[in-house]
């Protein structure tokens, strides 16, 4: 399987990345992450072309990385700016760097060509920064292909199940799904009309018994990041009346078997509320790590090197919003993956 390259992926949360060398793997690619003397962030390749050490064993020596083995430095744009012996750097000496943008508390890196970077493509998650919000986030690792966990976050109707002690409302039988696209961007809105209060969310509206109507609309942008705006309200009363969160799900494929998972969950009610922080913390602990991963770390057992579209999946009306993903970003691949015509 092969990835989307012209696009911006997260590479980490902005506070990862500080004077320490933070190495991460990024669509195959191993990437090294730190910041200059200037607070700015850099990513530069992480393997040193000598005799491939890992630059993360190295140091940083004001904004350049030493190897750590034969002290070998590289600047922020990947360029050997010297050897500790040789008067002459081999014009073969660098490594390779990426555009970089820091924005929305996250740091961004274009994998592809960098002429083509264009730091207006980035999806909207400016709440991140909204003060009337507390935002929790978090990284987690999940070994299986980033996909499967865009279908995992695209049909909803599995919290009912496998986080069933957290969102199980019979109300899933009354289920609305509505599917659109705009250009690249999917949208999958969840609608559960007149139901019992989910668990959790009975407990940040102080009452498990209260019927309401819960939304859950989800925005996929490609590749790989998604918006999710939940919520529940009195049946019948406007949104306004009710509580609402969004949820942030930055997929970054590691390999073709595993991912870099970012979230957050930035809520507008009982921000200040410490209680209501522990409720949140243990919903990312247990629904991601305890729930999630092992399911779809065991999909990926099962399906291995083959592609999931092959094996012909039984498909059900809420895989539509999954299917439609799956077709975009298929698209986008054979589109950026197509020969040039000569000229």
């Amino acid at each position: 399987m092969s990835f989307l390259k012209n696009a911006w992926y997260v590479g980490a949360w902005a506070s990862e990345v500080t004077r320490a060398l933070t190495p991460r793997t990024i669509l195959n690619e191993a990437v090294l992450f730190y910041r200059k003397t200037d607070g700015s962030a850099a990513a530069i390749g992480g393997i040193c072309p000598h005799r491939f050490a890992p630059l993360s064993m190295g140091k940083l020596v004001g904004d350049e990385v030493q190897c750590g083995y034969h002290g070998l430095q590289f600047d922020c744009s990947g360029k050997c700016t010297g050897t500790p012996i040789d008067k002459k750097v081999p014009a073969a000496a660098k490594v390779k760097s990426w555009p970089l943008v820091e924005k929305y508390n996250l740091i961004w890196l274009w994998m592809g060509e960098p002429e083509r970077a264009d730091e207006s493509l980035i999806p909207d998650f400016s709440y991140l920064l909204d003060s009337n919000r507390k935002i929790l986030s978090g990284v987690t690792h999940v070994k299986a292909n980033y996909e499967l966990i865009v279908d995992n976050l695209a049909d909803l109707t599995h919290t009912h199940f496998l986080h069933g002690n957290f969102l199980h409302t019979e109300a899933v039988k009354q289920t609305q799904h509505q599917v659109m696209q705009e250009g690249t961007t999917v949208h999958s809105k969840f609608w559960f009309p007149d139901g019992r209060v989910p668990p959790l969310m009975g407990k940040y509206m102080d009452d498990p018994e209260l019927i309401v109507d819960r939304w859950t609309e989800i925005r996929w942008d490609a590749p790989a990041t998604i918006r999710l705006n939940a919520g529940a309200t009195p049946t019948g009363k406007p949104r306004e009346e009710g509580i609402q969160a969004y949820g942030t799900h930055l997929l970054t494929p590691e390999t073709e078997h595993s991912t870099h998972y970012f979230y957050a969950h930035a809520r507008s009610f009982k921000i200040d509320d410490p209680a209501t922080d522990v409720l949140v913390r243990e919903w990312q602990q247990v629904a991601f790590n305890e729930q999630d991963k092992p399911m779809i770390e065991a999909q990926q057992k099962i399906i291995g090197e083959r592609e999931l579209m092959d094996m012909r999946p039984v498909l059900l009306a809420t895989d539509a919003g999954a299917v439609r993903i799956r077709r975009v970003i298929r698209k986008l691949i054979q589109e950026e993956q197509a020969p040039v015509p000569a000229q």
